[in-house]
């Protein structure tokens, strides 16, 4: 089984220890979602694992942890009647994607990642668990693509005042927490 894990940053993965291909999007929605396609196209993957830091908006939420549900946090629309968070004019993916349920997923705290082009330090407005800048878009093109995916994320920091300063110290944590959870997974 071809595996890729996509993560935003090389800072994200520096100590990840996997046998699993790694590729780095970039940072924010369209690094992520051209990367995921063209990752897809040229690569073929039978699974894509998306890693990376998020900022939690709840403080019992820390360490290594997955999401199943995604929403774009920054896309509102509401003068044409939709919901914040929902694409105008478009009903597949629906407002938020929910992945499959997939086996090296043992940590089933099912989260919801809001995804936007901004880095959080105060309240999103939308009802969400940890808060990114890629995973909506990595589900959205794998979703459409009907390519297997799962996404964990390492809270670096508290989507507050001081979450860039705890993202700056956190980011290198990150890699060591998912290789230590990978070490006895196969796929």
């Amino acid at each position: 089984m071809k595996v890729i894990i996509l993560s935003a940053i090389k800072e994200e993965t520096y100590s990840l220890k996997t046998e699993y291909e790694i590729q780095h999007t970039g940072v924010g929605k369209v690094n992520a979602a051209l990367s995921t396609l063209r990752t897809i196209k040229e690569d073929k993957p039978d699974l894509i694992i998306n890693f990376g830091t998020a900022g939690s908006l709840n403080t019992n939420i820390s360490g290594l942890v997955d999401c199943k549900f995604f929403i774009q946090r920054d896309m509102d629309s509401r003068p044409l009647g939709v919901e914040l968070g929902q694409t105008p004019f478009e009903e597949d993916p629906p407002k938020i994607i929910e992945i499959a349920d997939h086996p090296i997923n043992t940590i089933n705290l099912n989260l919801i990642c809001a995804t936007g082009d901004s880095f959080v330090d105060s309240n999103v407005g939308l009802e969400a668990d940890v808060v990114d800048m890629e995973a909506y878009s990595i589900a959205k093109v794998c979703y459409q693509e009907s390519v297997p995916f799962t996404c964990f994320k390492y809270i670096s920091d508290y989507a507050d005042q001081s979450a860039a300063k705890d993202f700056t110290e956190n980011v290198e944590k990150a890699g060591k927490a998912f290789s230590e959870f990978l070490l006895d997974k196969s796929i």
